[in-house]
């Protein structure tokens, strides 16, 4: 079910984000890709949360509340929140009059006078405007508990921060209930998988979690293979009717890179100032002729380029971010809970295009195209909304024989055969030593006729963890080889056994978790040669 609503300014509304570097407020209006005031789906959430137990004590009306709005860490929101957002099309071009600012001050209680050095100014969004936002309900919703909930969302008076100060006064009010078809009976055949391309369109910004220290979330700039994987599982186990373990065993999804971007070598160095043409220079020092840190006979710093995601210009990624702070209330105090101050960091991906590999049924494939799911965190506070498609496809990883290598080994060296393994994703290593990690994966793979080139290699060693969307549990934090690493190996020669052995390790990947995209490696990859 969804439930679309609208929100009338009836007077100025402030947004609540602190002041930026540049501008001289201290507190200003949160915007969204666009440039368009928002009022972000935490805030509508928790107000809504609010009138609903208030009201449910005072009328002695048995709403489940922890059903519908969960609770931290028990029980899954069985509701999502869109953002307030405004209509773009009507609004875009008159973005710079939408907003004003003014001065405020605060008053000492004892004397009551000004505070000294409390003057301090604001940015508000102006009275008049109107929003628009939506509320997917995951669980059954009718009769009684359903009127009382559209009862209590257009109840909500006031909204923003400064609301003491006559900022924020609203009226919502409830446009349309629509439910979706029921699904359930729905059988989808598990049996044959077969690979796709999936493109995956994200409709709001996102939040996907590199490290979360302490109460701060740093987020990626691509998206994990289980994170998108979960998300499938979790929406096909709700809305179809489908053999959760066979999905489970033979689902496979690579990491969703943006449309046109490629994972580069971390051999890849760059010098650290412009030395040619006003330029800084590239180059892969696994190669030989990079190996004295020199350009056109002169000495030359180099430091590692520091980006596993480049486009064909071999330019980084770059993806904008804000950061974004949220407190937590305490229910019955109406203040801040001790310690739930929050630091989210938000990847500005809304209509991008991310892509990558899945091995699904058709059946799966067809009723899943065009379909809305989630992924990352606060998921059910307007992020992570995104649109999947599918494409089949016949593209597979270049067949390894010795001319590939060869290819490559001359421009290694040539008082050896050399080849390489590259990692186009980071592999989950079964081990927790990481010393001499290139001879841990040779044993790994069963390579006892080659050596490990460790002055030829490049590797990072990082962290991963996880979680699972059914079992609803934390994985394990393992450690990994990060995508773009390179294992250098070398051999006396490049013997029909070693090249059939080397085309098995291809195809099959190397490490665990494999089916959440990890462990993806390709042998003596042509892009060592194409660095631009």
């Amino acid at each position: 079910m969804i439930i679309k609503y609208s929100v009338i300014l009836e007077t100025p509304a402030m947004t609540g984000k602190d002041g930026v570097i540049g501008k001289d407020l201290d507190l200003i209006t949160k915007l969204d890709n666009d440039g368009l005031p928002y009022f972000s789906a935490s805030q509508i959430k928790g107000i809504l949360k609010e009138k609903v137990a208030l009201f449910s004590k005072a009328l002695d009306f048995n709403f489940p509340v922890k059903k519908y709005f969960g609770e931290e860490g028990e029980i899954e929101s069985g509701l999502r929140f869109s953002p307030l957002t405004m209509n773009s099309k009507e609004f875009l071009e008159y973005k710079e009059f939408l907003t004003d600012d003014r001065s405020g001050i605060r008053i000492d209680k004892g004397s009551k006078t000004t505070a000294e050095g409390s003057l301090f100014s604001y940015e508000f969004v102006r009275k008049g405007l109107k929003f628009n936002g939506e509320i997917e309900v995951f669980h059954a919703l009718e009769g009684e508990n359903l009127k009382f909930f559209k009862a209590c969302l257009e109840r909500i008076d006031a909204i923003g921060g400064l609301k003491s100060r006559g900022l924020g006064k609203v009226t919502f009010k409830v446009l349309e209930t629509t439910t979706t078809k029921d699904s359930l009976n729905k059988k989808l055949d598990t049996g044959n998988f077969k690979e796709y391309i999936y493109t995956l369109k994200p409709l709001e910004n996102l939040i996907l979690k590199n490290q979360e220290i302490g109460n701060e979330i740093i987020t990626n700039n691509y998206i994990h293979g289980g994170t998108l994987r979960g998300a499938i599982i979790s929406f096909l186990d709700r809305q179809f009717n489908v053999d959760v373990g066979a999905l489970v065993k033979n689902l496979k999804v690579s990491q969703g890179l943006p449309k046109n971007h490629f994972v580069a070598s971390a051999s890849i160095f760059q010098s650290k100032y412009p030395v040619k043409n006003g330029k800084v220079v590239r180059i892969n020092k696994l190669l030989s002729k990079n190996s004295e840190d020199k350009v056109d006979g002169k000495d030359v710093k180099f430091e590692r380029y520091g980006s596993p995601i480049v486009n064909v210009h071999f330019e980084k990624l770059v993806i904008n971010k804000q950061s974004e702070i949220n407190i937590a209330i305490d229910a019955e105090t109406r203040t801040s809970e001790e310690g739930k101050l929050f630091n989210k960091e938000i990847l500005l991906a809304k209509d991008m295009e991310f892509s990558g590999k899945i091995v699904l049924t058709e059946d799966i494939a067809k009723a899943l195209s065009n379909r809305h799911i989630y992924i990352g965190k606060n998921k059910s506070k307007g992020f992570g909304k995104c649109l999947i498609t599918f494409e089949p496809t016949n593209t597979k990883k270049e067949k390894i024989d010795s001319n590939k290598l060869e290819r490559l080994s001359k421009e290694i060296g040539t008082d050896k055969k050399y080849f390489t393994i590259d990692f186009n994703s980071d592999m989950v290593l079964p081990f927790m030593d990481t010393i001499s990690i290139g001879d841990k994966i040779k044993e790994l793979l069963n390579l006892e006729s080659v050596n490990w080139e460790d002055s030829k290699s490049f590797v990072n060693i990082i962290s991963i963890g996880g979680y699972n969307q059914l079992n609803k549990i934390r994985k394990s934090t393992e450690f990994a080889i990060a995508k773009g690493g390179v294992l250098t190996f070398s051999t006396a020669e490049f013997t029909s056994n070693l090249i059939e052995r080397l085309n098995s390790i291809q195809e099959k990947g190397i490490g665990a978790r494999k089916n959440e995209g990890f462990g993806d490696i390709e042998i003596s990859s042509k892009n060592h040669l194409e660095v631009k």
